[in-house]
């Protein structure tokens, strides 16, 4: 696998249906995820390291419900295979470049999400 250089925006249309059209709970909800994020992207990349697929898996799973909530099907599908991966075992030369895309990808991600928070605001 490349590294994918452009990464699908955030689409919030799910997200706003899920909270009743509530600017201030999808705020909160993207608070959250800008707080909860980075310290399970630390993980994944912490289980990597350590080789422990199955906690690597698990990781990727929660990330991936993160992300599929906010539309992302590129990223949803790059945990998938994590997780997937992972809890089996298998295609674990593989893993390594899957979550360097990960990476990238949150980190443009969170950068997309600050400017929807401000679109949000107004």
């Amino acid at each position: 696998m490349e590294n994918i250089n452009q990464f699908q925006k955030p689409d919030l249309s799910y997200l706003m249906q899920l909270m009743d059209n509530s600017k201030e709970i999808v705020l909160e909800v993207l608070a959250i995820f800008k707080s909860e994020v980075p310290k399970d992207m630390h993980n994944l990349e912490l289980h990597l390291h350590n080789k422990d697929w199955q906690l690597l898996g698990k990781t990727a799973h929660k990330l991936k419900s993160s992300v599929g909530n906010l539309g992302l099907t590129q990223l949803r599908d790059l945990f998938l295979f994590i997780e997937e991966n992972g809890r089996e075992g298998t295609n674990i030369d593989k893993i390594p470049n899957y979550v360097q895309n990960t990476v990238e990808g949150i980190n443009q991600l969170l950068k997309d999400i600050e400017i929807e928070i401000v679109k949000l605001k107004v």
